[in-house]
């Protein structure tokens, strides 16, 4: 039987991986072009969570890359011409065409990993991929522990507030620290906007959409101390706020109207992922208190009520 060269090859090798940490452009561009790529065409063979190293590799960590497998660099960090990653996912040779199964990748995707390699390839996945790690495997001691330190299991208390020069500027606690930031690298505030910059920031803000001339007109006209407070009301009533800030959820749950490169063979589009969507958007719409929005969608039909 032949056996295909990439086992042999590119998904035995390690990887050279940027030394320096990630700067916030990179560590962006890798999340959000990088990460889906692995996740969608190569944990499934090369990671400790499916149980899978073909070849001796784990692609879930960094370590995982620059440990390897058996023989050579699959990836020559800022050198995307020579590194057998970028030559397999064109596949010009099909012996070591990757994904193996799956067809071709999008060009622009190919691209996205070319631009990975070129800027030194940073990874800011780090640790050693352990069998305890894995999605429902059991949590050691140590994992409990650093579990336990994170912020998001922190009991909430009332921060104390900083102290300020101008303590005529601050409006509330939140400009407090606000200004003190600012004092401490020797800036002052800018000025207010007038009436005509704030409510166009409020409308960009809020619905992703600028104030109409009329609408920009009444509330220059409204001498109410209320007035601003008006706008905001009337902007979160609207459908198009849960529109706009729905997205950011669903950027990071991840959502789409298609399904993945493994399912398109059946069809491309997933026609109930609308049903999400709505769900999203509708929970900002109706101010849903975030514990119960996450609860929800953990549970889901296990609610009490639920069918």
């Amino acid at each position: 039987m032949k056996i295909p060269l990439l086992f042999l090859t590119l998904a035995t090798l390690p990887v050279l991986a940027s030394a320096a940490e990630p700067t916030a452009e990179q560590l962006s561009f890798f999340e959000n072009k990088i990460r889906p790529v692995l996740v969608e065409n190569c944990y499934r063979c090369h990671s400790v969570a499916e149980g899978k190293s073909k070849g001796g590799l784990t692609l879930d960590t960094r370590e995982g890359w620059k440990k390897g497998g058996e023989t050579g660099p699959a990836l020559i960090a800022g050198n995307p011409a020579d590194s057998l990653l970028i030559k397999a996912v064109h596949q010009g040779d099909p012996d070591t065409a990757m994904p193996p199964k799956d067809g071709k990748l999008p060009a622009n995707v190919i691209a996205d990993l070319e631009t990975w390699v070129k800027m030194g390839a940073p990874d800011p996945r780090v640790g050693v991929p352990t069998a305890t790690a894995k999605a429902g495997g059991p949590m050691t001691e140590s994992m409990k522990a650093k579990a336990a330190k994170h912020w998001a299991y922190q009991p909430v208390k009332e921060p104390v507030l900083p102290t300020v020069k101008d303590t005529a500027w601050p409006a509330n606690p939140v400009d407090q620290f606000v200004l003190a930031q600012l004092e401490e690298k020797n800036l002052t505030p800018s000025p207010s906007a007038d009436k005509r910059t704030l409510i166009r920031r409020a409308y960009l803000d809020l619905i992703g959409l600028p104030p109409t001339p009329e609408e920009v007109l009444a509330f220059v006209r409204d001498e109410s101390p209320l007035a601003f407070e008006k706008v905001v009301n009337s902007l979160l009533a609207r459908p198009q706020y849960g529109e706009r800030w729905g997205r950011y959820w669903l950027d990071v749950a991840r959502y789409a109207d298609t399904r993945g490169t493994m399912r398109q063979r059946q069809s491309p589009l997933d026609p109930n992922a609308w049903t999400y969507r709505d769900y999203v958007i509708q929970s900002f719409n109706q101010d849903k208190p975030y514990d119960q929005f996450v609860r929800e969608q953990i549970a889901a039909d296990q609610l009490p009520g639920r069918k």
